[in-house]
């Protein structure tokens, strides 16, 4: 017996980002639920819920695993008082300077406070340091120093340091740009979008990709490296599949033939079935031409499922285990067995299959 479950991002991960406060989802991504078994128990439900890292509160192993192969030594947001006098090499962009005495350093991590050279040998490094527009990008060497009494800033992880410079290399001037690189800058929807490279760069944004990220990486191993699932990529040139939604094409060389886009990789997987796979997940890509209306998208990503020799209670156990598994351990934890209900309790109390608390 196989049994399909399509199951998308977008809610999951927005309640995460909503009790985080990360903002917006970066991309668009929707939700498809499932019927769930009130008298079913997860079987995972005892295991301790994992932690999501964001670029707000990445652990030391993952700092320090992201400057291999990178010609810094450290990143900005790990420094700290146990680094005084240790000798640094730190990359990333300018985010402002301060009365052209300090200069304040981001990365991927955070932010890190770069003592700018007084001395008349280190003329040449000060003015290049103190003429460079914001954004620039920068390589730079220094020793770790602990800041003055008074001058340490609580609100920074790095608060109690600073890289004092004795070298510097830019990487790169940066031109005007249409709006600042901070999270309190208002900008217009449209700007943000036209000029999306610079909008990535601010630290909510990259807190929900990267929040997003460990979501799949976790989904991943609980279905694959646990209960024996293989990822398979399925193509995404196809025949035309008609269903429930219209088809993008895709022009091929040969006159008057074209390749559609799936609508779903709900054949390959039957097929994958067929040959003995037995389990297949995919974090899948999907297109479907439905036009301009607003709760639609032309594309989205689900993780796809497909199981053999297996009934709606066993389905519903992998979700619920699934959800818990992958669910941030700073987020408010997911209980289960999860709310369940029969068609004709749904019919009897919403009139409607997929009820929302408007419907009723």
């Amino acid at each position: 017996m196989s049994c399909k479950i399509g199951m998308i991002f977008h809610q999951v991960l927005r309640n995460a980002v909503r009790q985080q406060k990360l903002g917006r989802f970066p991309v668009s991504m929707r939700w498809m639920g499932c019927h769930y078994n009130k008298n079913q128990l997860s079987s995972v439900q005892a295991r301790s819920i994992p932690w999501i890292c964001t670029s707000r509160t990445l652990s030391h192993s993952t700092l320090t695993g992201q400057n291999s192969f990178s010609s810094r030594s450290h990143s900005c947001a790990e420094l700290r008082a146990k680094n005084i006098g240790e000798h640094v090499t730190l990359c990333g962009w300018v985010q402002y300077r301060r009365h052209d005495l300090f200069v304040i350093l981001r990365d991927f991590s955070g932010l890190a406070q770069l003592l700018i050279p007084q001395d008349e040998s280190l003329a040449d490094l000060k003015n290049t340091l103190c003429d460079l527009p914001l954004e620039s990008v920068i390589k730079v060497t220094g020793t770790v120093s602990r800041r003055p009494v008074g001058q340490e800033n609580r609100e920074m992880p790095t608060g109690e340091i600073e890289v004092h410079v004795g070298s510097l290399e830019v990487l790169n001037i940066c031109k005007q740009l249409p709006f600042e690189i901070k999270d309190f800058a208002k900008k217009s929807e449209s700007l943000r979008m036209q000029y999306r490279y610079l909008d990535l760069r601010s630290s909510q944004m990259q807190s929900n990709l990267r929040l997003r990220s460990q979501f799949v990486m976790r989904m991943r191993e609980y279905l694959c490296n646990m209960h024996g699932f293989v990822d398979v990529e399925t193509p995404t040139l196809f025949k035309r599949t008609p269903g429930g939604a219209k088809e993008f094409l895709v022009p091929s060389r040969e006159p008057g033939r074209f390749y559609s886009l799936p609508q779903s990789p709900q054949q390959f997987k039957q097929l994958l079935m067929v040959a003995g796979i037995d389990r297949y997940v995919q974090v899948a890509r999907c297109y479907r031409d439905e036009g301009s209306r607003p709760d639609r998208q032309p594309e989205f990503t689900q993780v796809d499922i497909e199981m053999s020799f297996v009934d709606q209670s066993g389905i519903q156990t992998l979700i619920e285990g699934l959800l818990q598994y992958s669910w941030p351990q700073t987020m408010t934890p997911v209980a289960a067995p999860f709310p369940s209900m029969t068609y004709h309790e749904a019919m009897r109390d919403y009139g409607v299959t997929n009820p929302t608390p408007a419907s009723k």
